[in-house]
Order: structure tokens, then C-alpha cells, then sequence
């Protein structure tokens, strides 16, 4: 977070500067104080209904996955200033899986280790205020969860631009990271196998 500015105001200093002053410094300050603080859960989960949601490869409210369905996640929320995490695990679309029962629309779950204190010094930072001239391009980005040495996960708020899009620097610090384990999961079958003849 921020170091929040301290200003000794004089009687000589004018009004409106001390106006401009609280204007540029507010945006900032009030992005932090209303983000939520992520809450601790048991372990990270990509196949959660909220991450697939997010992700668009499942329709809101709707259940994913092949196998049994999954707990809840939490809202994503503000890194907690006590949380230490020690990895973090990033879930993104994965194309697709073949199996017997068809062709799946796939999830890919990736976990770094590293260090990782520039990554959550990037996730504590405010979005920035909307406005300005955008593209109309749309970027998504990959759901995380960070987790302690416990196997404790929170899910943070990846931080936007002024249009809306990622902000470039927590990829930045996620490129600087060690992926040590992936893993693809079927998430939604899109083509089923065709029947087979019978003799």
C-alpha cells in the first residue's frame, strides 16, 4: 500500500492549492480504503464457480468440472498485511482435453514460487481511475490465488489501468516467477464422443 501524504498547511498557503493538493492525492487513497480484505480459506481451488466465472469458461451461477462439484471461492479482496504467502497458482484458460467422453473446454492451473514480495507489492496497489481514450479491446486476466506455507490461499484483486485492462506490472512480477507444477482440468464438454456402433 501507499504511503499516505502529510502535508504541514500554513496560513499563507492558498486555498486552492491546497484544494489540488486533496484531489490528486484522494483517488488513491479512497481505491485503497474500499477494496476488501481477501479472506483466508483452506486451500486454492481453480475449479471453484466463481473462478471459472470469472475465467468465462462457465456461465455465472452455473457448476464446472467433470468431476464433484466444488466449494465456493471468496470475492477476490486486498492482500491481508499479515498473509505470507509462499506460492501463488494461476488459473487460465487451457484450450481444450479429449477423452472418452468428448472433447472438454479446459482450465490450466499453474503453481510459481520465487520471491514474491514484488508480485504482492504489485497486487496492493489501487486501480487506477477509469477515463481517457481506450481501445475497445477487452483483456482478461488470469484468476490467482496466493498461498502460505500452511497451503491457506486468498484470492487477490488483480489491480487495472484507466481503460480497465490488467495492470502490466503484477505480470511482470508473475513472469519473474518459477513455475513448479501444472496441471489441466476438463471444465465443460463441448463436443461428446460419438456412440460406438454396435455389432
Amino acid at each position: 500500500m501507499g504511503v499516505r501524504a502529510r502535508w504541514a498547511v500554513g496560513l499563507a498557503l492558498p486555498a486552492a492549492l491546497l484544494l489540488g493538493l486533496g484531489a490528486c492525492s484522494a483517488p488513491d487513497e479512497q481505491a485503497a480504503r474500499e477494496a476488501p480484505t481477501a479472506v483466508v480459506v483452506g486451500a486454492a481451488d481453480c475449479l471453484s464457480s466463481q473462478v471459472l466465472s470469472d475465467l468465462g469458461l462457465i456461465a455465472a451461477g452455473a457448476s464446472g468440472g467433470a468431476g464433484t462439484p466444488h466449494a465456493d471461492a471468496p470475492e477476490a479482496g486486498r492482500v491481508p498485511d499479515d498473509f505470507l504467502p509462499v506460492s501463488v497458482v494461476v488459473c487460465s484458460p487451457g484450450g481444450t482435453l479429449q477423452d472418452s467422453a468428448g472433447t472438454w473446454v479446459a482450465l490450466t492451473a499453474s503453481r510459481r514460487e520465487g520471491d514474491l514480495d514484488p508480485l504482492v507489492a504489485a497486487l496492493r496497489r489501487p486501480s487506477a481511475q477509469r477515463g481517457g481514450t481506450c481501445s475497445s479491446a477487452v483483456v482478461s486476466a488470469p484468476s490467482l490465488w496466493l498461498v502460505d506455507a500452511l497451503g491457506r490461499a486468498i484470492r487477490p484483486v488483480w489491480p487495472t489501468d484507466r481503460c480497465g485492462s490488467p495492470q502490466p506490472a503484477v505480470s511482470t512480477a508473475l513472469d519473474a516467477l518459477v513455475e513448479t507444477d501444472r496441471e489441466q482440468y476438463p471444465v465443460r464438454l463441448v463436443i461428446p464422443a460419438e456412440p460406438t456402433a454396435q455389432r
